[in-house]
């Protein structure tokens, strides 16, 4: 497609929107490579200055980010995540108007070990490790691993499902609400496992959340670690004095 160069609207302003209208159509997804500006060039028979000036904009503005040696690509979209919120990933997510998914990875039960000296259960007591791939809008967006304890909830490994949120499991099965969490954010950065389930880079920023979440009375239910690629959330804080 070539620009209108009798137009009197300048020919960067004119690619500007022409790529904002294809990120908007979807022709360009979040996280995409966009094309060099060699090949914007040739596409829209603009000169390289042209090309820059329209990247670097679009880049100022938020729309693209570049990457030291590996090109421009469409910003990611960023979700939030409130700090102190206890709901589920499934209730969340949905109430921010975008469609959670999860993908099981490995449900296994394990000896008790050292992130379990919390739950209120004997020294012999099996937990439950579930391994999840949880996306939003079909992007992957955590990849996380839970710890529940089978003394308290028997044969939990039975009830999983993909398709079904594992508090309101809890909740409907055994009685038990998960109704407060405590959090602690690390900064890591992607292996190799990682960046190929989470679809970034090898070496990415990801943002570590480990979490331990009590029941109504009181009692340690949950340990979980959640990895999310630092660039596809931000994380929010509400206080009331």
């Amino acid at each position: 497609m070539k620009l209108n160069i009798s137009s009197e609207k300048p020919l960067y302003l004119q690619l500007k929107e022409h790529i904002k209208s294809e990120i908007n159509m979807e022709r360009y997804m979040p996280g995409q490579k966009l094309s060099t500006e060699t090949e914007l060039c040739e596409e829209y028979g603009v000169s390289r200055i042209t090309a820059r000036r329209a990247i670097t904009d679009l880049v100022e503005e938020g729309v693209l980010i570049k990457k030291q040696g590996k090109g421009t690509f469409v910003r990611e979209v960023k979700h939030k995540r409130e700090l102190i919120s206890v709901g589920s990933f499934s209730e969340l997510t949905s109430s921010s108007g975008n469609e959670p998914n999860t993908k099981i990875l490995s449900i296994n039960i394990i000896d008790l070990g050292e992130n379990e000296n919390n739950f209120p259960v004997s020294k012999n007591s099996k937990i439950l490790e579930l391994r999840r791939l949880l996306f939003i809008d079909n992007v992957p967006f955590i990849m996380e691993t839970s710890h529940y304890p089978l003394e308290l909830l028997p044969g939990l490994e039975e009830k999983i499902s993909s398709t079904t949120s594992t508090y309101k499991t809890l909740k409907e099965e055994y009685g038990v609400e998960v109704v407060s969490s405590d959090k602690i954010v690390n900064v890591g950065y992607a292996t190799v496992e990682e960046a190929e389930r989470l679809q970034c880079d090898i070496g990415a920023t990801l943002f570590n959340v480990e979490k331990i979440s009590s029941d109504q009375n009181n009692r340690h239910i949950h340990f979980s670690k959640s990895l999310m690629i630092a660039d596809r959330v931000t994380f929010t804080l509400s206080i009331n004095k």
